[in-house]
């Protein structure tokens, strides 16, 4: 028998379920994870065949030192000074916001420390960046994602890489924002230009 006790007990306890599951449904989309290809040329300003990295130059000015995947059998010939074609897949895993969210600044940290005992040592290495895109186009049937930096840049495509990430994509819209939250940039061709 409901009685004014057990009827209030029962609003205290559902209120805060209630207000959790409209919540949930306001949630960002965490783990959309995309991949994509492109290529630009640049010159060679460095190359660390150790870490197995590669420092392009870019016609622009840019300068930028990037992990060189294995798959790419020609990286020892890679020498300082060539003007090359590099071939690039860009990794990104993304948070969803809706139009009118506040989405986090930009920014790229990186730290290290080491700590020294007797003859050895010991080192640690953090990084994190974050970047805010938008969406320009989805395409949910083909699984892609078309993503501009709002602070300029090219339009990208972007392939969505997992089935949880596809799944997403009729939730996706054109002006939300994805807000990157890992992002591994890797050469996988060098291709020496004539």
């Amino acid at each position: 028998m409901l009685n004014r006790r057990s009827l209030i007990a029962a609003t205290l306890v559902l209120s805060p379920l209630a207000g959790g599951i409209a919540m949930a449904q306001n949630q960002p989309v965490v783990g959309i994870q995309t991949v994509t290809t492109y290529s630009s040329e640049g010159r060679i300003t460095a190359v660390d065949p150790n870490a197995r990295t590669v420092t392009v130059t870019f016609p622009n000015g840019a300068t930028r030192t990037h992990q060189v995947s294995p798959a790419v059998a020609n990286f020892s010939a890679t020498r300082i000074g060539d003007t090359v074609t590099v071939g690039f897949e860009d990794q990104l895993t993304f948070v969803l916001s809706n139009p009118g969210t506040p989405t986090p600044r930009d920014r790229d940290r990186r730290g290290a420390a080491a700590v020294t005992s007797g003859q050895t040592v010991t080192g640690v290495g953090a990084a994190q960046s974050v970047a805010n895109w938008w969406i320009v186009g989805v395409d949910p049937a083909a699984g892609t994602l078309t993503l501009v930096d709002p602070d300029s840049g090219p339009v990208r495509t972007y392939k969505v890489t997992t089935q949880a990430g596809r799944d997403q994509l009729p939730r996706v819209k054109v002006g939300d924002s994805l807000t990157a939250i890992n992002t591994q940039v890797l050469v996988i061709s060098i291709t020496p230009k004539v």
